[in-house]
């Protein structure tokens, strides 16, 4: 018989993760097969920094900072990854940002930012939270994924959720473009 579970005076956001169900093939863990797999030997560095500051003053993110850095140290690799996995599924960069978009919507949701007219307020209030639920729903949908076979070490797979979101976070796709709030 399945017991309840009770929260009394629960001051913050609480998930519960069912980890049934069986894996299946995705994007995500098609890119991150693609990264632990790829031989990085070199750094580029041609993203204009000042644009990328932008995004993450704007956004108020501070916490999860170092995830732009591992950004800008393996931007040719994801850009490698991207372009390789584009090659292998038909339009699986923007299949990519769908379903990143999807987790950077769940987690607005999980903290009841607005998005009509936006909550730019409460998002900056919890810009790093959300980040930490984005690399959480994309860590939990990547481990359910059947494309990660053996061989895949658990320090692969956060290595490569770190490299999307970093890249979803500077595409825009997570978090807010500053553009768009002018």
């Amino acid at each position: 018989m399945p017991k309840g579970v009770t929260f009394n005076d629960n001051k913050g956001p609480v998930t519960i993760i069912d980890e049934g169900g069986s894996a299946r093939p995705s994007i995500l863990g098609k890119l991150i097969e693609i990264i632990a797999t790829s031989d990085q030997t070199e750094v580029n560095l041609d993203r204009d920094p000042a644009e990328i500051d932008v995004k993450i003053n704007f956004n108020d993110l501070t916490n999860h900072k170092w995830i732009i850095e591992e950004y800008i140290q393996s931007s040719l690799l994801i850009d490698e990854s991207i372009e390789a996995l584009n090659q292998t599924i038909l339009n699986g960069s923007t299949k990519l940002k769908r379903q990143m978009k999807a987790f950077y919507n769940r987690a607005l949701d999980k903290y009841s930012i607005n998005r009509s007219p936006f909550d730019l307020d409460k998002l900056k209030l919890n810009s790093d939270s959300i980040v930490g639920e984005v690399i959480s729903l994309t860590k939990r949908f990547v481990k359910n994924s059947a494309d990660l076979k053996q061989g895949y070490f658990e320090e692969d797979i956060d290595h490569g959720v770190s490299l999307i979101t970093s890249y979803s976070i500077i595409e825009c796709i997570v978090l807010e473009n500053p553009n768009d709030h002018n």
